[in-house]
């Protein structure tokens, strides 16, 4: 088929996923705290078992090995379908829900290797950080279809949760569908098991502390605005909706700056801004002394949190230059997140114990001293050098 062809499907699956998954989070945390009524503690400890399929993707990719990387894709969207409408079946329940997050997490976790290999296959040496930014940016068109939903339609005083769920299982197995439908030939080859590169210790590192940073926007960016500032679910889906609008723009830009000025100068401005968007998160009621401002800060850097996210592109881009071949990358990619999952799984129940122990600004404390670490570890990263991996596209 046709390369525009198949990048018109994979944007189609994006858009799915993403408005899928702007649903799930949206209301996933007020859903907990509803439902459950957690607390900060155990908030966090639930992370664990939410993120062991992520360390587990290395394994799930090695099992799936005899399947083409777009196939891959369609099994993980329809494992993420299966959950999410498992949610909203058993989810008032404590170990039905654990199992249908489980479910949920394995599928959408699956996909995110597949993301990167799939939008790198379909790119050239000079366009990738690009393409991952026009990706990023179509993902988000579906982020704000789907969190401006659950913005406009989810009930703000007696929301009913399951048929957001379901609504969201539906979306994300057409983004199965859309999956099935692609064959790009150079990821229809036989695929490695399991794939380690000595040389790749920078990038692995790099995941590790990722999967640090990303746990404390995804944990503990929402639940403090939830458990310190009380906002509902919709303000939730307002604010990633917001984040998504920008996005539009923002990570397009990104990708085109990660082409022009390297991925090393892309992760040390990311480490350091994330410095201070964790500062704002801690310590925004001692910096403006006025609760209603202290909010608006805490939301400013809630979006912020989100649009940062788009600079992780930059690993991508790092390690596909290092990778010989579209199925050693794909590989590759897929121990990097189950690398950067041996954080995401510890460091929520640290930051939860902290958080109850000392108190939610000792977290973001601690959060920005560790932004601060990233970007010294990622300014090792070699300046702009060409691809081991020759241009398909």
């Amino acid at each position: 088929m046709p390369p525009k062809r198949q990048m018109a499907l994979y944007m189609a699956s994006v858009v799915c996923m993403s408005v899928a998954v702007g649903i799930n989070d949206s209301i996933f945390n007020n859903f907990l705290a509803d439902t459950f009524r957690l607390s900060a503690d155990a908030r966090g400890w639930l992370e664990f078992p939410r993120e062991f399929p992520g360390l587990m993707v290395v394994v799930m990719t090695g099992v799936l090995c005899m399947l083409p990387v777009t196939r891959v894709g369609m099994v993980g969207a329809l494992g993420l379908a299966g959950g999410l409408a498992g949610l909203g079946l058993f989810g008032t329940e404590f170990l039905p829900m654990l199992a249908m997050m489980l479910l949920a997490s394995a599928g959408l976790h699956l996909l995110q290797p597949v993301g990167a290999s799939v939008i790198l296959a379909l790119s050239s040496e000079n366009n990738r950080g690009r393409r991952m930014g026009q990706a990023s940016a179509v993902g988000t068109i579906g982020v704000v279809i789907g969190t401006g939903g659950v913005w406009l339609f989810l009930d703000k005083t007696h929301p009913v949760y399951a048929n957001a769920f379901f609504i969201a299982a539906l979306i994300a197995a057409l983004g199965g569908f859309f999956y099935m439908l692609m064959y790009i030939p150079h990821l229809h080859q036989p695929r490695s098991r399991m794939v380690y590169r000595g040389q790749f210790r920078l990038y692995y590192l790099l995941e590790f502390l990722f999967g640090t940073r990303k746990q404390i926007f995804i944990t503990f960016g929402p639940w403090v605005l939830i458990k310190i500032y009380g906002l509902p679910a919709s303000s939730i889906a307002g604010l990633l909706m917001l984040a998504a609008i920008i996005g539009i723009v923002f990570k397009p830009l990104a990708g085109m700056v990660i082409d022009w000025l390297g991925e090393r100068f892309v992760m040390v401005c990311d480490g350091i801004a994330l410095c201070v968007v964790c500062l704002g998160y801690g310590y925004a009621r001692q910096l403006t002394g006025d609760a209603d401002t202290a909010r608006l800060v805490a939301c400013v850097c809630f979006v912020l949190d989100d649009l940062l996210f788009a600079l992780g592109n930059a690993r991508s881009v790092y390690l596909s230059r290092m990778t010989a071949s579209h199925q050693e990358l794909n590989a590759s990619l897929a121990m990097g997140v189950s690398i950067n999952h041996i954080a995401s799984m510890s460091i929520p129940a640290v930051a939860g114990a902290l958080w109850v122990g000392f108190g939610y600004e000792r977290v973001f404390f601690a959060a920005a001293v560790f932004a601060l670490f990233c970007a010294l570890v990622s300014s090792r990263v070699p300046g702009k050098q060409r691809s081991a991996l020759f241009p398909v596209a």
